[in-house]
């Protein structure tokens, strides 16, 4: 009996001039392969704006990724993470979150590209309410938001 189970993440992100690159890191025939791996808190219930980095080889095609995302600050990141079933086949949807990007740096051997979470949590006594420019203003980048 063997307790082994796969899953995939699927990067999806839409860079600063609309194009769509699509890479993922487990090789199905679904989309293209690339070896990156994602580091960081995905959720917090404080409303801390929880940070996450994602870090690819240093080569070209990630190169391209924060040069045509004016260095990842206008990129917007879709994350999805699922399970693989026994016949190599993307099976059920584990999560999916949404991200907006926020810097790049370079090494020898890697890139990171930083992301902070699109919508965060505010705070465990907010009104379960939507968030628009009525009640908050006009909705910024970070976790700064102006009760009105």
């Amino acid at each position: 009996m063997s307790n082994e189970f796969r899953i995939i993440q699927t990067f999806s992100l839409v860079d600063s001039s609309g194009d769509s690159h699509v890479y993922q890191n487990y090789y199905t025939e679904r989309n293209d392969f690339a070896p990156f791996q994602v580091e960081g808190s995905v959720s917090a219930l404080g409303g801390d704006n929880s940070q996450i980095q994602v870090l690819f080889p240093a080569t070209k095609y990630a190169i391209k990724l924060v040069e045509k995302g004016s260095g990842n600050r206008k990129s917007q990141l879709t994350l999805t993470t699922n399970f693989i079933t026994s016949n190599e086949q993307v099976g059920s949807l584990i999560s999916k979150e949404i991200y907006i990007g926020i810097g790049a740096s370079f090494s020898e051997s890697t890139i990171e590209l930083r992301f902070n979470t699109a919508v965060d949590a505010v705070a465990s006594n907010f009104p379960a309410q939507q968030l628009n420019e009525e009640n908050v203003g006009i909705l910024p980048l970070d976790s700064s938001l102006s009760l009105r």
